[in-house]
C-alpha cells in the first residue's frame, strides 16, 4: 500500500497535479508506520483521516485509462465497516413514545431485555408565549435511541411483540439503528466486490466534481417524478419551499407535493423560534401553496408576530376547505373573525384556547356563520366569555371544552341544553356559575352525554342535592369531580348505583374528611366496568377499603397519591386485580418494601404480557432492597405527591395525568403553604397527634 501511494505521489509531482502534497504525504507515511507496519490499525487517527483524503483523490492522481486496484485498501475499509457494524448492532431506535414517558421510565422499561449502557430521549425545544397559554415544560420528541451492552439484547428487543411494547396506552415501535456516518467522511463502504470491478476508477475530467467518490453515488435527479414528490412531502415546510430554487424539475415536484399535505402544525416547524418568529409573510407563503389542499391547520404554540387581521384574511382566502382549525393565541377584532367564519363553510372542529382578553362579541362573530356545523369546540380559559354565542351551536355539536371559562352564566347553559341535545362530551371545570337547575336540565336534555368533568372548588351556586342529578345520566362512561368540595357519601353511592356504564372515575382531592368516608369510597365496587380510578388524597382510603375494591377485575389504572392511611395490606389486596397496568402510590407513607416486593413477584414476565408501572416515590420503599428480575413490573421512584393544584389546561380531563409538567419547578407561596399543611397532616397521621388534640378538645368542653 505504501509503494502504491509513493508511486501515485510521484506521478502527481511529474504531471504537476492539483497540489504539492510532499509534506502532507510524508506526515501520513510517518504516522501510518508508527501505528502499524504494513497495515493500518483499526482506529480513527489523524493518519486514517489523511488516508481517506488520499483515497478520494486517487481517481485524479491516476493517469488516463489506468485503473486502481481497490483491494489495496480493503483492510482499512473492512476495519471501518466492522467497527460501525458492531457498534450499531447494539443500538435500537424506539418511536411512537408517549409524551408522558420520561427517560428513566423508558430505560427501566427496556431493561427487561438486557443491560442498557445509554438511553437518549430528546425533548422538544422550549417555547414561550406572551399569552401564557403554553406548558412550562417541553415534551419528549417521541423517538429515543437505546444502546445495549450486548447485540443479542438489542435483537431481543427488536423481536418483542406489540403487546410487550405497549406503554401508557401506546404501542412503541422498535427498529434497527442506522448510523448517519457509514465508512467515514462522505465515504460509503460496500462489500460488493463485483460493483468495484464494473466501475473501475480512472482519472476524472475537469468537468467532474472533486467530491465524486470511489463508489457509484445515488442520483436523486434520476428519481421518478411520483417518488420524488412523495419524498418531498415528508420534508419540513421551509425545506420544501427552498427546493423550488434547485431546478425546474424540483420546483414542479415541490409544488405538486403540497397535494399530499392535508395537516399542518406550525408549532413543530423548527424554522420559527424566539429569534425568528413567524410573520404574516411566512404564513402567506405557506398557505398560498398548501391552503387549497389543507384539511387541518394548527397555529397554536408557534412563536409569531402576526398582523392578526391580515393573518386571518390569508387563512380565509387560501384555505376554503378547512375542516379543523386551531387559532389559539391569535388575537383579532370581531370583524376579522366574522370574515373568517363566513369563508370556512366546511369547518367541523374549532379551537380558540387561552383567549383571556377576548370578549363575548368576538366569539359571537366567529361562530355566527359556522357554529351550526361544528362538531368539536375548544374554548378553554376564555375568561371574558359569557356564553351568548352558545345559541349559535347546532345539534351536530358533540364535544365542548369550557375549562376555566368562569364567567359562563346560567343562561348560557340553558341555551346549550336547548340547541345541543346531541352533545356527547362536556368539560366545564371551574365554570363556577352553573346551578342545580342547569345540571338537572343537562341530565334531562343531553341523553347521549358520555363524558362529563366538573372539577373545581368554587361552585357557589351548586349544592350536593344538585350534584346528585349526575346519577341520572345513564350513558356516562367518564366522570371527573376532582377538587369538588360538594362530593359526599350520598353522591358516591348514587353514582355507583345509577351509572352502570362508568369506566373512568376521578375523585382526587374531592370533598373533605367528614363528607367522604370509607362507606362512600367502598360503594365504588359496584361499578363493574370501571377501568380507571383516581382517589388521591382521600383520607377515607385505607387497607380495608382497598380489600373491598379488589373485586374490580377490569381496573387498569389506579391512582392512590397521598393516601396516608393506606398500608401494606391494601397493596396486597391489589394482587387480585389481574388487569392492572399503572398504580401510583406516591406519598402513601405507610407502604413499605414488603408489600411492594410481593406486588412485583405476583406479576411475572411473559411473552405477551404488558408491563405494569408501579410508582413508589414518597413511600417507605428502599430502592436498594427491591428486585424486579423476572417480573413485568416497572418500578418508578418519582414522587408525584406534591401535585396539589388542579390543571385545567390538560387536553383530556378524563384521562388521568401520570406525572406532571410542573415536576421540579419551584412552588409559589400558596403552593408552599399547601405543602406545609399536607406535611403536617402526614405527621399527625403517623404520630397520632390529631387524635390527641381531639381528646383535649373534648376535655376542655
Amino acid at each position: 500500500m505504501f509503494k502504491a501511494l509513493r508511486r501515485l505521489h510521484g506521478q502527481n509531482l511529474e504531471s504537476r497535479g492539483l497540489h504539492d502534497m510532499t509534506e502532507a504525504f510524508q506526515s501520513f507515511v510517518t504516522r501510518a508506520r508508527f501505528f502499524s507496519i504494513g497495515k493500518l490499525r483499526r482506529t480513527w487517527s489523524h493518519s486514517a483521516a489523511e488516508f481517506i483524503k488520499y483515497r478520494r483523490l486517487l481517481p485524479m492522481l491516476l493517469a488516463d485509462g489506468e485503473a486502481f486496484d481497490g483491494g489495496e485498501t480493503d483492510d482499512f475499509d473492512a476495519s471501518i465497516a466492522f467497527q460501525h457494524a458492531s457498534r450499531d448492532d447494539k443500538k435500537i431506535v424506539v418511536s411512537n413514545i408517549s409524551s408522558r414517558v420520561t427517560q428513566s421510565q423508558l430505560q427501566s422499561f427496556f431493561s427487561q431485555y438486557g443491560k442498557i449502557t445509554s438511553c437518549i430521549l430528546p425533548r422538544e425545544e422550549k417555547k414561550t408565549s406572551v399569552f401564557g397559554t403554553l406548558p412550562k415544560h417541553s415534551r419528549n420528541c417521541g423517538t429515543a435511541t437505546i444502546t445495549f451492552k450486548k447485540a443479542e439484547h438489542a435483537e431481543r428487543a427488536k423481536a418483542a411483540s406489540p403487546e410487550e411494547l405497549k406503554f401508557y396506552d401506546q404501542v412503541m415501535v422498535v427498529s434497527a439503528y442506522v448510523s448517519k456516518k457509514r465508512g467515514g467522511k462522505g465515504l460509503v463502504l460496500s462489500d460488493d466486490i463485483g460493483s468495484r470491478e464494473d466501475t473501475p476508477l480512472s482519472r476524472a475530467s475537469s468537468t467532474q466534481s472533486l467530491a465524486s467518490g470511489s463508489e457509484q453515488q445515488f442520483n436523486i435527479a434520476g428519481m421518478p417524478d411520483k417518488v420524488l414528490k412523495r419524498v418531498i412531502s415528508f420534508l419540513p415546510i421551509h425545506e420544501t419551499i427552498r427546493l423550488e430554487r434547485v431546478n425546474k424539475k424540483f420546483m414542479e415536484e415541490s409544488i405538486k407535493s403540497w397535494e399530499l399535505v392535508n395537516h399542518v402544525i406550525l408549532a413543530r416547524e423548527t424554522a420559527f423560534s424566539k429569534q425568528r418568529p413567524m410573520r404574516t409573510s411566512h404564513l402567506q407563503a405557506i398557505l398560498s401553496r398548501a391552503g387549497v389542499h389543507l384539511r387541518s391547520l394548527d397555529l397554536s404554540g408557534v412563536v409569531h408576530l402576526l398582523d392578526d387581521r391580515r393573518a386571518l384574511k390569508v387563512i380565509a382566502t387560501c384555505c376554503p376547505n378547512l375542516v379543523e382549525l386551531d387559532i389559539s393565541g391569535t388575537h383579532a377584532q370581531a370583524e376579522a373573525l366574522e370574515e373568517l367564519g363566513e369563508s370556512l363553510t366546511h369547518l367541523e372542529q374549532l379551537s380558540y384556547r387561552g383567549m383571556e382578553t377576548t370578549g363575548d362579541k368576538a366569539f359571537y362573530f366567529l361562530l355566527k356563520n359556522c357554529g351550526h356545523s361544528l362538531k368539536f369546540v375548544d374554548l378553554r380559559n376564555a375568561k371574558r366569555l359569557h356564553g351568548r354565542s352558545f345559541r349559535l351551536f347546532g345539534s351536530q355539536l358533540e364535544s365542548l371544552y369550557l375549562d376555566g371559562s368562569s364567567k359562563i352564566d346560567e343562561m348560557a347553559f340553558e341555551d346549550l341544553c336547548t340547541s345541543c341535545g346531541g352533545l356527547k362530551e362536556l368539560r366545564i371545570n371551574e365554570c363556577y356559575k352553573i346551578t342545580d337547575e342547569n345540571l338537572s336540565m343537562i341530565a334531562r336534555r343531553m341523553e347521549d352525554l358520555s363524558i362529563l368533568t366538573l372539577c373545581g372548588d368554587g361552585f357557589k351556586h351548586l349544592t350536593p342535592a344538585g350534584l346528585i342529578h349526575i346519577s341520572h345520566m345513564k350513558n356516562i362512561t367518564e366522570l371527573a369531580l376532582d377538587y369538588n368540595t360538594l362530593v359526599n357519601d350520598e353522591i358516591l353511592i348514587s353514582i355507583s348505583a345509577g351509572l352502570p356504564l362508568l369506566s373512568s372515575l376521578s375523585l382526587a382531592n374531592a370533598g373533605d374528611d367528614s363528607s367522604i368516608t370509607a362507606e362512600g369510597v367502598s360503594a365504588v365496587r359496584n361499578l363493574k366496568e370501571l377501568t380507571q380510578l383516581d382517589v388521591s388524597s382521600l383520607a377515607a382510603v385505607n387497607s380495608k377499603v382497598m380489600q373491598q375494591l379488589s373485586i374490580l377485575k377490569k381496573l387498569e389504572i389506579l391512582q392512590l397519591r397521598n393516601c396516608t392511611y393506606l398500608g401494606d395490606e391494601g397493596v396486597r389486596a391489589m394482587l387480585k386485580m389481574p388487569n392492572l397496568r399503572h398504580v401510583d402510590l406516591s406519598g402513601s407513607i405507610l407502604v413499605s418494601n414488603d408489600s411492594i416486593q410481593e406486588f412485583i413477584k405476583a406479576f411475572p414476565s411473559g411473552p405477551k404480557l404488558p408491563p405494569i408501572t408501579l410508582v413508589v416515590g414518597g413511600t417507605a420503599a428502599d430502592a436498594s432492597k427491591l428486585s424486579v428480575r423476572g417480573s413485568r413490573v416497572v418500578v418508578d421512584f418519582s414522587d408525584y405527591s406534591t401535585i396539589v393544584a388542579m390543571q385545567t389546561s390538560q387536553s383530556s380531563g378524563s384521562k388521568f395525568a401520570i406525572g406532571s409538567a410542573s415536576d421540579g419547578e419551584d412552588c409559589s407561596d400558596d403552593e408552599f403553604e399547601a405543602l406545609t399543611a399536607q406535611r403536617s397532616f402526614y405527621i399527625d397521621a403517623v404520630c397520632g397527634r390529631r387524635r390527641f388534640t381531639y381528646h383535649r378538645r373534648r376535655k376542655a368542653c
